[in-house]
C-alpha cells in the first residue's frame, strides 16, 4: 500500500524549497497563519505543525506578536555539524569566497562503479553526483565531487543549492548528521586536473577523500562520499 504523505509535510517541503531557492529571502516575514492556510488549503493546526517543523530545522524564527521570519544561514557551529568548511578556511585567511555548481546529476544507469563499491551500493541504487568549484579571490582553488544516496536525500532541487552551503542545506532539510572520516593524499597537477585549475603540470595538489557515515536501521552506512582536489595556498590549511 502506498504511503500517504501528511498534509503538513507537503506544505513543509514547499516552504523549504521556497526558502532554499531564495523565493522567500532571508529576513523576510512569512505570510500569516491564516494566509498560509488559505494558500495551501489546510487547517490552522496543519499550518502550525509545518511552522513548528520549520523552526525546529532552523529555517525560521518567531517574534512575539509579529509572526515568523526566515533565518539567516547558520555556520557549522549553529547547526551542530562538523565538516570540512572550505568557505570558512578561505574567509579566515582574508580572501573573497564564492562557489559555482559545475554539474548536478541524478545517476540512474548503474554507472559510477568505483563510487558504488566504496558506498556499498548495487547498480540499481540512485545516486546524486554534484560537482562544485570553490574560488578564492576569483581563482579556482578547490574542486569537490560529491555523491549522495538518493533514498536518504529525497528530493534535492538544483535551485536549493545554487547559493547555499551543501552541508548546511543537507543538515537543515534532511537532518544530515554524519560521522565523517577524511583522508588526504598529496599529488601533482596532471592533464585532467589542469583543465580545472589555471596551473602548470607538476604543481602540487592534495586529494581529499571524505566519507559520511550515518546509522540506518542499526547499521553504519555511507550516505555521503566526496573526492576533492585542493591547490595553491589552500593546501597548507587542508593537510
Amino acid at each position: 500500500m502506498a504511503r500517504v504523505q501528511p498534509l503538513y509535510q507537503k506544505m513543509l517541503d514547499d516552504l523549504i524549497y521556497r526558502i532554499e531557492s531564495g523565493i522567500i529571502p532571508e529576513g523576510n516575514k512569512l505570510p500569516s497563519e491564516s494566509q498560509l492556510g488559505d494558500s495551501y488549503h489546510v487547517s490552522r493546526i496543519t499550518v502550525r505543525r509545518a511552522l513548528a517543523e520549520l523552526e525546529k530545522k532552523k529555517y525560521i524564527f518567531k517574534k512575539q506578536g509579529q509572526g515568523s521570519f526566515v533565518r539567516e544561514n547558520d555556520d557549522e557551529e549553529g547547526i551542530g555539524l562538523k565538516y570540512l568548511n572550505v568557505r570558512k578556511i578561505i574567509e579566515d585567511i582574508g580572501l573573497d569566497f564564492r562557489f559555482r555548481i559545475v554539474h548536478f546529476d541524478l545517476v540512474v544507469d548503474g554507472s559510477l562503479k568505483k563510487v558504488r563499491g566504496i558506498m556499498n551500493l548495487n547498480q540499481d541504487t540512485y545516486v546524486y553526483n554534484i560537482g562544485i568549484m570553490y574560488y578564492a579571490d576569483q581563482k579556482p582553488c578547490f574542486y569537490f565531487e560529491s555523491y549522495l544516496l538518493f533514498s536518504r536525500f529525497q528530493v534535492i532541487y538544483l535551485s536549493e543549492i545554487l547559493n547555499n552551503d551543501l552541508f548546511i542545506f543537507l543538515k537543515k532539510k534532511f537532518g544530515f548528521n554524519a560521522r565523517f572520516t577524511t583522508k588526504t593524499v598529496s599529488g601533482v597537477i596532471d592533464k585532467k586536473s589542469q583543465k580545472l585549475f589555471d596551473l602548470s603540470r607538476g604543481d602540487p595538489l592534495v586529494n581529499v577523500y571524505l566519507r559520511g557515515f550515518e546509522e540506518i536501521e542499526g547499521t553504519d552506512k555511507i550516505t555521503f562520499y566526496g573526492h576533492a582536489v585542493a591547490v595553491g595556498d589552500l593546501i597548507m590549511y587542508i593537510i
